[in-house]
C-alpha cells in the first residue's frame, strides 16, 4: 500500500483545485455550524492539509490547531490556524480533554479507524462536539464500483466508507447524540482524478469504469457525459456527535 505521506506530497501543489468540494464554502460553513464552536472554543482540525477548514474557524474561536502528517500540504496553509502539529491521528500528542470541538474532512479514510476514533474521543472535552465529513458510496447498489474507482484514485486509502460507517464507529467509541448529515457535491471526474498523485493509467481506468458502468450506478450518481468530461454527484456524509 502506498503511504499517505507520499500520496499527499505528490498532491500538495494541486490539492486546492482537485475537487469541487475542497473549496466549497457552503460545505465548509456547514461544518463550522455543526461544530457549535464559539469565541471561547479550542478546535482541532484533523488532516488539516492546506488549511481550508481551519481557516473558517481561525479568528472566530479561541484557538485552532491543525493536525497533519504532510509538511508539504501544510506549506499551503499559512495564516489558516494558530498552530500545526505533525503527528498521526492514531497517536495524537495532546492531553486528555484538550478540545471543545474536533473536525475532519476527508482524512480518516487514510487512518486506522479502530485507533483513530478512540483517540478523538480521548482528546475531546466532555460535552465537546465532533464533526467528521467523508466521501461514501450511496448504498449497496453502487458500492462495488464506487470503491473500485476510489481505490484507483487514492492508492493510499485504507477505508472505503458506507454512509453509516463513521456514525457506527462513533457510537462504538462511546459518543452520544450521533447524527448524519448528507451533502451532495457535483464533481468533474477529469478534475477529480487529475490530482498529481496517480499515473495516467489509473486515470484512464477510472474513465473506462464510468463509461462501462451499469445503468443503476449511472442513475444513482446522476452521471453525465459532457464533451470529454464526466460529471458525478458524489455523496459526502457528515457524522456529528457529542462526548
Amino acid at each position: 500500500m502506498e503511504k499517505a505521506e507520499i500520496h499527499f506530497k505528490n498532491r500538495a501543489q494541486k490539492y486546492n483545485c482537485s475537487s469541487n468540494w475542497v473549496a466549497d464554502q457552503e460545505l465548509i460553513r456547514l461544518m463550522f455550524q455543526l461544530s457549535e464552536a464559539g469565541p471561547g472554543s479550542e478546535v482541532l482540525d484533523i488532516a488539516t492539509g492546506t488549511g481550508l477548514i481551519a481557516k473558517e474557524f481561525f479568528g472566530k474561536v479561541k484557538k485552532v490547531t491543525g493536525l497533519d502528517i504532510s509538511p508539504d500540504m501544510a506549506k499551503h496553509a499559512t495564516g489558516c490556524m494558530d498552530e500545526i502539529v505533525f503527528a498521526p491521528v492514531e497517536q495524537m500528542p495532546f492531553a486528555d480533554n484538550s478540545f471543545d470541538a474536533i473536525v475532519c474532512r476527508q482524512g480518516l479514510q487514510f487512518a486506522e479507524l479502530d485507533k483513530a476514533i478512540p483517540e478523538i474521543y480521548r482528546v475531546l472535552k466532555p460535552g465537546g462536539r465532533v464533526v467528521l465529513c467523508h466521501l461514501t458510496a450511496y448504498n449497496e447498489t453502487d458500492r462495488e464500483l464506487a470503491f473500485a474507482i476510489q481505490k484507483l484514485r487514492n492508492p493510499a486509502r485504507r477505508n472505503y466508507l458506507m454512509p453509516a460507517d463513521m456514525a457506527t464507529a462513533l457510537e462504538t467509541a462511546g459518543f452520544r447524540d450521533v447524527e448524519n448529515v448528507e451533502y451532495l457535491s457535483d464533481e468533474s471526474v477529469n478534475q477529480w482524478i487529475d490530482n498529481g498523485a496517480i499515473p495516467q493509467e489509473n486515470m484512464d481506468k477510472i474513465r473506462e469504469l464510468y463509461r462501462t458502468a451499469d445503468e443503476a450506478f449511472k442513475e444513482i450518481h446522476d452521471i453525465r457525459f459532457v464533451d470529454d468530461d464526466i460529471m458525478d454527484d458524489m455523496l459526502l456524509v457528515i457524522a456529528t456527535a457529542t462526548k
